[in-house]
């Protein structure tokens, strides 16, 4: 995909790999970065989706699906899942248009991301947009502890399963209430 800000950007996509609490690769999530034409500027992927209208996001996100498409085999055979990020413009056009939702389907490997900063996170199952989508989709929680969401979409069972934010465990490991906060999610 190609975006013109200040200057003409690219995507590039990468796989960053997911491992549990044993170093066992469980997924991969996908991740893109933006840079020129020419790779000698990169630009902060945050500032470009917060400026790409529907119809990029929507790009965007599609371009992504090829990519895991094209490596569904891989996935299946290994029994690996994909984390997808999902952006609430991505989300309002899943809901609405059955099209897009059905092709998404065909994949069980793929499963979508969202971070603690997903608008109205903290209304859980009363957002009625986060809650369908939990309804069709595996959703996953990706940088729990990150900000300054509450814990009641987590605890509403909206996620398939929850990452902890890398900084937020430790900060959080020392202290006496970490076990059962992580027992209880």
């Amino acid at each position: 995909m190609k975006i013109f800000l200040e200057n003409l950007y690219h995507s590039d996509c990468y796989f960053l790999p997911i491992r549990d609490n044993q170093q066992v690769l469980v997924g991969v999530e996908l991740i893109t970065h933006f840079s020129s034409e020419d790779g000698t500027v990169r630009i902060p992927t945050s500032r470009v989706i917060a400026q790409l209208t529907e119809e990029q996001h929507w790009q965007l996100f599609s371009e992504q699906l090829e990519l895991l498409k094209s490596c569904q085999h891989f996935f299946i055979q290994h029994k690996l899942f994909a984390w997808l990020n999902l952006t609430p413009q991505v989300a309002t056009l899943l809901l609405e248009r059955d099209n897009y939702a059905g092709e998404l389907l065909k994949y069980p490997f793929i499963e979508l991301l969202i971070n603690e900063n997903y608008p109205h996170l903290n209304e859980g199952k009363d957002n009625r947009g986060l809650l369908s989508l939990s309804q069709v989709y595996p959703l996953v929680l990706g940088n729990l502890g990150a900000g300054n969401s509450t814990m009641k979409a987590v605890f509403d069972g909206l996620f398939t399963r929850v990452m902890l934010d890398k900084s937020f465990i430790q900060q959080q490991i020392t202290h006496r209430s970490f076990e059962p906060f992580i027992r209880a999610i």
